[in-house]
């Protein structure tokens, strides 16, 4: 069971990698991804905030 936990966290690191903002700029000016894929990253870590917010103000109003 330990390896199928290694391999979860990896793909955590992975993907807060790709999704965060030094992730983003790394993979930009390495020429992995266009500023295309860059912009849509940046939405999607915008849309991630933007949940989490509302979440923790309707737990504030319960």
């Amino acid at each position: 069971m330990a390896k199928e936990e290694d391999y979860k966290e990896e793909e955590e690191k992975e993907e807060d990698s790709v999704y965060d903002e030094e992730g983003r700029e790394e993979l930009i000016e390495s020429d992995e991804v266009s500023p295309e894929e860059q912009a849509f990253m940046q939405g999607y870590e915008d849309a991630d905030e933007e949940k989490e917010e509302k979440e923790e103000k309707k737990e504030e109003e319960e």
